[in-house]
């Protein structure tokens, strides 16, 4: 196909399927934990599932052919967990409010891109961090793997625990599951197959169901493979569902929002100036987070000097993709780490990209799509993603206390935090304070001075 430049790219026309396919089974999970959040924002949750299925539809769609990089538009945890508990709990805007000012926020961020600042601050964004992200985000992919197969669980108060081995049931069976997968991957590589992640996906997933079905049959309840993160109630999708959706959530969200926030009886030029400051501070969250992800996932695209040729037309697309899923009733969209497994699986072009947009949109009309892909058949390629990117280790300067000490804080509050805004946020403040310290002026850019300040900002007055 001529827009993608398949064999340009070295690849073809049935990897790139299977990639894209590989990149969605992957992505299932979050189909599932991020309309809960915003349910639990104040969102009915079928029209959260349909505003989050059908803004990775279209924010994959831009990304695949604006961009044309297997990189797939999916909805940040991170900025999800910051639209439910920042902005509508802590600083108590409403459903409404908050999706207007996300909107806002993703206009921003396409006016940064239009005006080449991304590229300023994917570059100011220093190496031994990027590399502290890489590794940060393969802790967090690893852990969400392990944690999808039972290996390891949390309680209410956020303790880890390992897999009591001594009982039998279905999370040790998930757990062999998942290494089975794992097993697979290596077998299937080391015969050089290809598409060897999609093909222990595929593997998992028909054990899975064999499984299943052979417990029902001797009625061994306790051997069942029964997802181990329970099912949406969605309800059931149809043309009334959309148009109710349509009616509900389309648009009409934001124009409640824009008239509450400045027509409103209690409007005032304080309330405006803390709008607009909330704003900017959305807008460089979700800049930093993306340019974060894309140096992670197009790792192997750098040139010598780190820099991303296609970063502006990601951005550009991730940006766009930002406002639509606003309006579609889904908080800032951002490039998916979970990408990776579809370059994992060979894709190289924007086809891939298109592909997962269309299972979103199916997803979108068949919620049962998602619920019929168990988070334990995926289990296998989280933990091999997390493997590859913590290699990214091995380039942090640890010998220079203000390049490893970011790096390493950053590596922590990912995957604890489950917010790669986090990670770089708090990076950048540590680097930019400890280089100014010990008067290593020349390693901090002035743009990184700025969006760290900006940082500070948001951590200390809001």
């Amino acid at each position: 196909m001529k827009v993608f430049d398949l064999q340009g790219k070295g690849t073809n026309f049935i990897a790139e399927i299977l990639a894209g396919i590989t990149t969605f089974v992957t992505m299932t999970y979050l189909l599932i934990a991020c309309p809960a959040i915003l349910a639990a924002g104040g969102a009915q949750p079928g029209s959260a599932y349909l505003s989050v299925c059908l803004a990775c539809f279209l924010g994959s769609l831009l990304m695949g052919f604006i961009a044309n990089q297997p990189f797939v538009a999916g909805p940040s945890l991170g900025m999800t967990i910051f639209f439910s508990s920042t902005l509508l709990t802590e600083l108590d805007y409403t459903y409404t409010q908050a999706l207007l000012i996300t909107l806002l926020a993703g206009l921003v961020v396409l006016v940064f891109t239009l005006a080449g600042f991304q590229n300023a601050i994917f570059n100011a964004i220093p190496k031994s961090l990027k590399n502290g992200i890489s590794a940060g985000l393969g802790i967090y992919m690893a852990l969400v793997g392990l944690k999808n197969a039972g290996f390891l669980s949390t309680d209410s108060g956020g303790q880890w625990s390992l897999l009591n081995f001594s009982e039998r049931g279905r999370s040790l069976w998930a757990v062999g599951l998942m290494f089975f997968g794992i097993l697979l991957i290596g077998l299937f590589r080391k015969l050089h197959f290809g598409a060897s992640t999609t093909l222990a996906i595929l593997a998992s997933g028909m054990v899975y169901y064999l499984g299943t079905i052979a417990a029902r049959t001797k009625s061994l309840s306790s051997l069942s493979f029964r997802d181990l993160i329970p099912a949406p109630q969605l309800g059931s999708f149809n043309s009334e569902a959309y148009s109710l959706w349509g009616q509900k959530v389309l648009f009409k969200n934001l124009s409640e929002g824009f008239a509450s926030l400045f027509f409103s009886d209690t409007t005032t030029w304080k309330t405006v100036l803390s709008v607009l400051v909330t704003i900017m501070i959305c807008s460089l969250f979700n800049s930093v987070e993306s340019n974060g992800v894309i140096y992670v996932t197009a790792r192997g695209q750098l040139d010598e000097n780190g820099h991303f040729g296609s970063l502006k037309k990601t951005m550009l697309a991730s940006s766009i993709s930002s406002s639509v899923s606003s309006c579609m009733g889904s908080p800032l969209l951002s490039v998916a780490p979970e990408s990776s497994a579809g370059m994992a699986a060979d894709g190289k072009t924007g086809l891939t990209a298109v592909t997962a947009a269309l299972l979103f949109l199916l997803a979108s009309m068949f919620p049962s799509v998602t619920t019929l892909i168990p988070p334990v058949i995926t289990s296998c390629v989280m933990v091999l993603i997390g493997v590859n990117m913590l290699g990214a280790v091995k380039d942090i300067d640890f010998g220079n206390i203000a390049e490893g000490v970011p790096a390493i804080i950053s590596m922590i509050l990912i995957p604890f935090t489950s917010s790669v805004i986090d990670g770089i946020a708090v990076g950048l403040i540590v680097h930019m304070a400890l280089n100014l310290l010990t008067f290593q002026f020349k390693s901090v850019k002035i743009i990184e001075i700025a969006v760290a300040a900006v940082f500070v900002f948001s951590y200390f007055m809001i």
